[in-house]
């Protein structure tokens, strides 16, 4: 008795084109990790917005005025702020005490 072995070598039992195609290699990731930094002229600081805070109460508490920290920011308006907000405060105004006089 004699046995015959036949192979066949037709990918997934079909003869379609399309199957027998080579796939793209698959795309893998590496995780990466970005910081964002922000460059703060001379003088001027950063201020994280506290529950509470208005612009006036700030450029008050930092000698500037409101239009200083809304045009620094680019905000939309004075009241465009929310708690947790970090602003970038531009150098205050040297503060003058005209009420004290000197005797020469």
């Amino acid at each position: 008795m004699s046995a015959v072995l036949v192979v066949v070598g037709v990918a997934c039992g079909t003869t379609d084109p399309a199957s027998q195609e080579r796939l793209p290699p698959i795309m893998t990731t590496t995780p990466t990790t970005t910081t964002t930094t922000t460059t703060v002229a001379p003088g001027d600081f950063l201020y994280v917005v506290q529950s509470g805070d208005t612009l006036g109460k700030i450029a008050e508490r930092f000698s500037v005025t409101i239009v200083a920290i809304v045009e620094r920011n680019n905000l939309p308006s004075a009241d465009a702020i929310q708690a947790g907000q970090t602003l970038e405060i531009p150098e205050g105004l040297p503060v003058i005490n005209r009420s004290q006089t000197t005797e020469p």
